[in-house]
């Protein structure tokens, strides 16, 4: 097995707690304290989580019945060679179209097919006020068929969600054309600014039964 040449490791991954990054109609996570030291002599948590708290995966069954489910995630598609597409120069509310896409491929950016491709957008850096949960920079509909076209095998945002249009009313354009497409999501992903142009990385969603999304550890190898 090859092995990879690194000088450090990136941790891609909020960490979950109440004050995690989610989508505000999900409460916060909750940890409870069901033995401790002082009164059991070891120390025992349980917790109370969304899928979809702090940095998590999608999976296709979140928006198809047949779709596969977290726990059933293709190792091949959670490790390999990622990308970064940064689009940070866009403003808070901008989409992320083919056109954005088109041009940071023309001024020299690329990635090979079957590549995990991560957007930088710079939300990290507002995680905390409203604007992150409300105001953030996605794809729109040609963009996200761009890098479907271009065949990546896992996408991934600093973002708190892929598209720039979403919810019900809006019907997860960006969502349904990636889980259609069998690619998986990240969404809240940080420190992409640590990051180079490329880098191996490894992608670990919890392995849960029948269930759409999990929090997810992601790691860097630069």
């Amino acid at each position: 097995m090859a092995q990879i040449a690194f000088d450090r490791m990136i941790d891609l991954t909020y960490t979950v707690d109440a004050d995690s990054p989610r989508e505000p109609a999900i409460g916060p996570a909750k940890l409870y304290h069901t033995a401790t030291m002082a009164q059991d002599g070891y120390f025992e948590s349980r917790i109370d989580v969304s899928g979809h708290t702090a940095t998590h995966m999608d999976t296709p069954c979140l928006m198809y019945a047949d779709g596969y489910n977290v726990g059933e995630v293709e190792l091949w598609r959670l490790t390999g060679e990622a990308h970064k597409v940064d689009v940070s120069h866009l403003k808070p509310g901008d989409s992320i179209t083919d056109d954005v896409l088109q041009a940071w491929e023309h001024a020299g950016g690329s990635f090979p097919k079957d590549a995990i491709v991560f957007l930088k957008t710079g939300m990290e850096a507002l995680f905390g006020d409203s604007v992150f949960n409300q105001n953030w920079i996605g794809l729109d509909g040609p963009g996200t068929q761009w890098l479907v076209d271009r065949g990546v095998k896992l996408i991934g945002t600093d973002a708190c969600a892929i598209e720039s249009i979403w919810g019900p009313r809006d019907g997860f354009p960006s969502h349904h054309t990636f889980l259609e497409n069998q690619v998986p999501i990240i969404e809240n992903l940080r420190a992409l600014d640590e990051l180079p142009a490329s880098f191996q990385v490894v992608v670990a969603p919890m392995k849960l039964a029948n269930s759409s999304a999990a929090p997810t550890r992601v790691f860097a190898f630069v």
